[in-house]
């Protein structure tokens, strides 16, 4: 019992984690609410993480410029300090003129000067040494380690070597000196004074006060108390980035300069640079840099602290929220749990419906698929067979109620015919039975483009768009409409109701007008609405149908858009004789004998104008006869042409036939006139060409010929010499005498250059018998005589 226990605590977990992976969407909802708690657990810790040491950084940024102004105080304060005692011992005239500016020096007053330095270092702990030196006797002075009995003399000789420098060192400001030599060391800080502020140093002599460096060091160490004071360091650097004195062990010199390097491109562009507070890498540890300017020798004060140290509370912060997320997920796993178990209960219940009524999971169990995708795709199937359903039932009441329209419109029946009621009540038609009605003829103008244009699918819906259309404004004139599709290139729709027994046409056709409107705006076609006469109930529909079928081919007269009703047709159906204009006819074959392209358009305007009276099998065939004039015009033209005119006509009755109105037609036959006028031109300009080239030719081969002229070339022709020389002068722009005459003066001028014959032989070779008329025309035409032309020439 007690391993069967055991077995079954083992299997718990497994079944509860199988029954969520079997349930996706139960499972989702848990992931989402865990994950969501986590997210908002997580981003607020990061967010109190972020804040906290935000403000810490401001806290120890603050705390730490605060350390930097007392060491900056205290530096200062002891310049000051060794300042005022420099200048009281320089003040005192005994050591003065003993020591520094007199050259006859007494012992005694050496001695008492001596002993006055004396004093005053013993009354000063900070003094390391003072040293005076004489520059006028080159002789030192010092008392303390640097005293000339003492080791370290040999300081006081180098200090009084840079003394002696032509270029003085600063006055009046602590100088570290590193005399001995050893590594980042300051044996002490001088301070000096010269016995002049000039810039050249001309054998002056100076009183120095040595600082000892463990003063300012010990000053530094008090000071340190930044955070971790124990793994801090603080350094003055000196305005060259030397490293001259630490509060603590020092860097090595390659992180020094670094660390100089890394303030210095902190420092750029900014206005402040006396502070700065950075964090930094330096030494290979993430540090915190803190620097300031100190107000003396242009040094400066750096601290660095360890960046885990000063921010040890935080890291342990963020390690107890690591810890509170990761109890608190275990907390909002269990909740989720049980708050998705009861979110998912309504679910679960519609699931199991399903399941009872589908009896298959094959769906919910496709990968990618959680309970709502399997309800969703089984309520899809369930809509989507409805559709069927519902579709198929629609078209086929559809098509079953198009056909009795169908029949009852094309057959012998009427309103009151019995069959036609028990239709009517049956496939529930919106027809009134006991009133007049009319039939409304439907046709789509430029049907053939709009066959091209359009699927099947898109005409049905087009048809079907008609329809509600026309149905809904009707329905706004109290009229009722049932529309039947004739399996044509139109529709009928019956339009019955009391108004239209009342009102007649005079109450629809505003109506109708609407539904094109429409139909125009948002479908962008055009219809066109031919009507019936008012049909009595007992009347059969069928004859009505053919006469307004017939009427709606007048189409052709009315336009596109038009809307034809009896009376506007009845003056076509009357005019029964039928003549075609003579007058027109010749007036168009002139047109185009004569290539007038107004007069043909003009003609063309007025046939069409003339036949649109007619009734509509006149109209049609005065039209083919229309265009056999055209044809004819052309035939006979060109059996008398030398060139015929290259225009194609055959196909012309065809497109013809193919326009719906007589606009259209009109505008088709103005644009073949234009066609022939264009190639007529065309062919009178080849025409023209050749005969000039004719003319031109005959003058070339001939011009020798003193008998020569018009009407000799118009005699070779087999031309009226009035014709030739009209053509050439409108051609060419001058007579054919004129052009004779430039070509035999050319040919005498190349004469003249190239032979040697004389001017008379010259004159009768090309044409003139007479010697004055060929002077008088030569001198004309080139300035000078023939005789003068050579002689210019000769010379030339």
């Amino acid at each position: 019992m007690l391993g069967l226990d055991h077995l079954q605590e083992g299997v718990f977990p497994l079944k509860v984690l199988q029954d969520y992976k079997s349930r996706k969407y139960l499972f989702r909802i848990v992931w989402f609410i865990t994950l969501f708690m986590l997210i908002l657990l997580i981003l607020s810790s990061v967010v109190l993480h972020y804040s906290a040491e935000t403000r810490m950084l401001q806290m120890q940024k603050e705390a730490n410029r605060k350390v930097m102004n007392q060491i900056n105080y205290n530096v200062t304060y002891m310049q000051e300090l060794v300042k005022n005692t420099a200048m009281t011992l320089y003040n005192n005239n005994q050591v003065y003129f003993s020591l520094l500016a007199n050259q006859n020096q007494e012992p005694f007053d050496v001695i008492m000067s001596i002993n006055q330095m004396n004093k005053t270092m013993e009354s000063s702990a900070f003094l390391h040494s003072i040293m005076a030196y004489n520059g006028h006797l080159d002789r030192i002075y010092a008392i303390g380690p640097l005293a000339a009995e003492m080791q370290d003399h040999y300081m006081a000789v180098e200090l009084a070597h840079r003394v002696q420098s032509e270029n003085k060192l600063p006055q009046m400001q602590l100088i570290p000196m590193n005399i001995s030599g050893r590594p980042n060391m300051v044996d002490f800080f001088s301070l000096i004074v010269y016995e002049t502020f000039f810039e050249k140093n001309d054998r002056e002599s100076a009183l120095i006060l040595n600082v000892k460096p463990e003063w300012i060091f010990d000053n530094l160490r008090n000071v340190n108390d930044f955070s971790a004071p124990d793994q801090s360091s603080v350094f003055l650097i000196d305005e060259a980035g030397h490293t001259i004195m630490g509060g603590s062990e020092q860097l090595p010199p390659n992180d020094i300069e670094r660390l100089t390097q890394t303030i210095a491109d902190d420092r750029a562009g900014v206005a402040d640079e006396s502070f700065g507070f950075l964090s930094q890498a330096v030494g290979g540890h993430h540090d915190l840099i803190t620097f300031m300017n100190m107000g003396v020798g242009n040094w400066k004060a750096i601290s660095i602290q360890p960046y885990n140290a000063v921010l040890g509370g935080i890291y342990k912060l963020r390690m107890t929220s690591i810890v509170v997320i990761a109890s608190f997920l275990l907390l909002a796993g269990f909740v989720s749990i049980l708050v998705s178990r009861r979110l998912y209960q309504p679910v679960e219940q519609l699931l199991n419906r399903i399941r009872d009524q589908s009896g298959t999971e094959s769906e919910l169990r496709m990968p990618g698929h959680d309970e709502l995708a399997f309800v969703s795709h089984a309520y899809g199937e369930l809509s989507r067979k409805l559709h069927l359903a519902t579709t198929e039932q629609d078209r086929h009441r559809s098509i079953v109620r198009n056909y009795h329209l169908r029949t009852f419109i094309t057959s012998g029946s009427s309103l009151q015919d019995p069959d036609f009621r028990e239709s009517v009540r049956k496939n529930e038609l919106r027809v009134e039975l006991d009133s007049a009605c009319l039939l409304v003829i439907v046709k789509i103008d430029d049907y053939s483009e709009f066959l091209e244009k359009t699927t099947a699918a898109e005409r049905l819906l087009i048809s079907f768009a008609v329809t509600n259309i026309s149905e809904e404004v009707l329905a706004l004139g109290g009229f009722l409409c049932e529309t039947a599709d004739m399996r044509s290139e139109h529709m009928v729709i019956i339009v019955s109701g009391g108004k239209l027994r009342v009102q007649g046409y005079e109450g629809l056709l505003p109506l109708l007008e609407r539904i094109q409107d429409v139909v125009q705006a948002y479908y962008k076609i055009s219809l066109t609405l031919t009507l019936s006469d008012l049909i009595a109930p007992h009347v059969p529909l069928a004859d009505h149908y053919d006469s307004a079928l017939r009427n709606a081919a007048y189409k052709l007269v009315f336009g596109k858009k038009a809307i034809i009703t009896p009376e506007r047709v009845a003056p076509n159906l009357m005019q029964l004789d039928y003549t075609f204009p003579a007058d027109l006819e010749k007036k168009l074959m002139e047109s185009i004998k004569m290539n007038d392209l107004e007069g043909m358009e003009f003609a063309v305007n007025r046939v069409l104008q003339h036949l649109s009276n007619y009734h509509h099998d006149h109209i049609v065939h005065g039209i083919l006869h229309l265009v056999d004039v055209i044809k004819r015009t052309i035939r006979e033209m060109n059996q008398n042409r030398v060139i015929a005119v290259p225009v194609n006509l055959s196909t012309l009755s065809h497109k013809v036939l193919g326009k719906e109105t007589i606009e259209e037609i009109g505008a088709l036959l103005h644009k073949v006139c234009g066609e022939l006028h264009e190639k007529l031109q065309d062919t009178e300009k080849d025409k023209n060409t050749a005969l000039m080239d004719t003319i031109k030719m005959i003058v070339e081969e001939n011009y020798g010929d003193a008998n020569l002229s018009l009407q000799g070339i118009a005699s070779m022709l087999r031309m009226t010499p009035a014709y030739v020389g009209r053509m050439f002068k409108m051609c060419e722009l001058i007579s054919v005498a004129e052009y004779m005459n430039e070509f035999r003066l050319e040919r005498a001028r190349e004469y003249l250059e190239t032979k040697n014959f004389t001017i008379k032989e010259i004159m009768e070779l090309v044409g003139y018998m007479n010697e004055s008329t060929f002077f008088k025309l030569f001198k004309k035409k080139y300035g000078v005589t023939p005789k003068e032309y050579r002689l210019k020439r000769n010379i030339g």
